[in-house]
């Protein structure tokens, strides 16, 4: 494995959810490669410097430093607007670090601002949230295409967090949902979808993925997801389904339990 192959699977190493063998090549490597180790531990303390921030109020000095820092971070995210796909292992590991540690500096001030009836801090805040978004959505979309599928899932479970997703996130979804060539990113990003099945495109495309979906698990899961947000617009292609002689009966079986639903 090369740097970029064990920078990728840093997250999994320091959660354990390696196996034996990848976790002791890991080990090795690092052994040999200090700027593969000097990557683990900067994820590594920023890691743990969220998990351990206190909610607390802070001390006196932070009111001194808070606009520095708030500077500094808003600097830092203007400079990331783009990340590609193509970025060094070590840019991209940099940009994550920078994802923490904005939420890190927005947990800390929070209590702070509540303490201050200043409506330029709450502006302030309200504009080091919306980059902050911006760019945990521009690094989704990036994890969404990597080559590896547990990552690719890792990145639709992500998404699926965003209360309101901006359309590239949407589209990303669908197109994992439509091509992905390993089943269990496809299941989890109609799963993801489902959470946002108030949007119109996101209806059309479980009824346009019904259509032409050849996969019997897949089939299944749009079937349930169709009955529950009530799309009618589905029926004449869960009659379809019903009709071809091709299709398994356990699939037919949930259009029968389904289909009445919507009729």
């Amino acid at each position: 494995m090369n740097c970029k192959q064990i920078e990728e699977e840093f997250i999994d190493y320091l959660d354990d959810n390696l196996d034996q063998q990848e976790r002791e090549t890991i080990t090795a490597h690092l052994t040999n490669c200090n700027s593969c180790k000097e990557s683990l531990n900067e994820l590594r303390l920023i890691l743990n410097g969220i998990d351990n921030t206190d909610q607390e109020l802070p001390n006196k000095t932070l009111k001194e430093g808070f606009e520095k820092m708030l500077e500094q971070e808003k600097k830092l995210l203007s400079e990331s607007k783009v990340i590609s796909l193509h970025n060094s292992s070590k840019k991209y590991w940099k940009t994550a670090l920078q994802i923490a540690a904005t939420i890190a500096l927005i947990i800390s001030s929070y209590f702070y601002g509540k303490q201050q009836n200043n409506a330029s801090f709450y502006k302030e805040m309200a504009v080091l949230e919306k980059e902050k978004i911006q760019l945990k959505q521009e690094v989704t979309i990036s994890l969404i295409e990597n080559e590896s599928a547990s990552k690719r899932l890792q990145a639709v479970n992500y998404a699926e967090e965003f209360e309101k997703p901006g359309n590239d996130i949407l589209e990303a979804l669908i197109s994992k949902m439509f091509y992905d060539d390993h089943i269990n990113v496809r299941l989890a990003a109609a799963e993801a979808l489902a959470k946002f099945s108030d949007l119109e495109m996101v209806r059309k495309s479980f009824i346009n993925a019904l259509e032409t979906e050849q996969d019997p698990g897949m089939q299944i899961e749009l079937i349930q997801i169709l009955v529950s947000i009530q799309e009618k617009r589905a029926v004449p292609s869960m009659e379809k389904l019903l009709q071809n002689e091709e299709t398994p009966s356990y699939v037919k079986d949930q259009v029968n339990i389904g289909l009445p639903n919507l009729i």
